[in-house]
């Protein structure tokens, strides 16, 4: 019973992590991620997250993200301040149990628009995200999963399920999410403000289509703010909260950057404390050489969960790279 408890947590869970769900930490680089108008430079970059979470010692699901976001500037556009620029993006991410029962996979392409407000490299940002999602559960190597194959004194021996879920499931629907945002990029101090709207087209769950199984437009807002002192020290605050019914997903991260003194093109060591609320403590570091940045993140478990008697842990790994 304990495992088949763990699988349904993780559907419930999983079944989540449609369009902008909030599954990464690094949401200072996964901005575009939860709202398409946040391409807040005009460098090309490209972000890879892996993320591994376990339940109990046994169970566990594997979160894998790519996404590659580039404005559509040449050099000297690039190089030019307070002017206007389209951003294109593309992504793809999967969550997937490592024993195969859950299987949810997303594609993404977004498109976006900056327009000068004001000096010092002010922006406000409107972009449109087009998402292709879908969710897979295949149960064929479990035995006695759902509540109609037990009785007073156990399993039911053979017994067939009346729950759709049973005899697998598997299906796939189109998002629509927009945003908005202001910005600014200052040489000390840079910040971020969104809001965005995700399944604005308020697709179907299930092939029968119904009122019941249409899900509810979520929305989200996004902030950030990082101060860079006389000696190139950074410390920063990032956020992204989400809505979406009665359910919500909040996310804090704070963090602090020193550089290291004599390496070519720059290199630096962070810190950094993330908070998702009512669910983990996120400590993390932070390396940086050049143009690349690696974080290493790992889930401290804090959530009512663990009143169940189940333990839960989680890694993450995150690269982000501009060019």
């Amino acid at each position: 019973m304990r495992k088949i408890y763990i699988i349904l947590i993780l559907f419930c869970l999983t079944s989540l992590a449609r369009g902008q769900e909030i599954n990464f930490s690094r949401v200072q680089d996964m901005t575009i991620w939860y709202n398409q108008s946040l391409k807040t430079d005009k460098q090309n970059s490209l972000m890879l997250n892996y993320r591994s979470v376990k339940y109990g010692g046994g169970i566990a699901y594997n979160s894998v993200a790519a996404l590659f976001d580039a404005p559509l500037l040449g050099k000297e556009g690039k190089n030019k301040a307070n002017s206007g620029y389209f951003s294109i993006s593309a992504g793809a991410a999967s969550d997937k149990t490592n024993d195969g029962i859950l299987n949810n996979t997303l594609g993404m392409l977004g498109v976006s628009y900056a327009v000068p407000i004001g000096r010092h490299e002010t922006y406000l940002a409107a972009g449109f995200q087009a998402q292709y999602y879908r969710s897979s559960l295949n149960l064929a190597g479990v035995a006695n999963p759902f509540g109609d194959q037990y009785d007073n004194y156990g399993p039911i021996e053979g017994a067939p399920s009346a729950d759709r879920l049973a005899a697998g499931w598997s299906y796939g629907h189109f998002n629509a999410n927009a945003g908005v945002s202001i910005f600014s990029n200052g040489r000390n101090d840079k910040w971020y403000f969104g809001a965005s709207a995700y399944q604005v087209n308020q697709p179907y769950s299930y092939k029968i289509k119904a009122d019941s199984t249409r899900m509810k437009t979520g929305f989200g807002v996004q902030g950030g703010y990082r101060y860079t002192t006389k000696t190139d020290d950074e410390v920063g605050f990032y956020m992204a909260m989400n809505w979406q019914g009665p359910a919500y997903r909040h996310y804090y991260n704070l963090s602090y950057t020193k550089p290291i003194p004599g390496v070519q093109g720059g290199a630096a060591v962070g810190l950094g404390l993330g908070y998702r609320y009512s669910d983990a403590l996120v400590p993390n570091v932070e390396l940086r050489y050049q143009k690349l940045i690696l974080g290493i993140l790992y889930d401290v478990n804090i959530s009512s969960i663990s009143a169940a008697g189940i333990s839960r842990n989680g890694m993450e790994l995150a690269l982000k790279l501009d060019f």
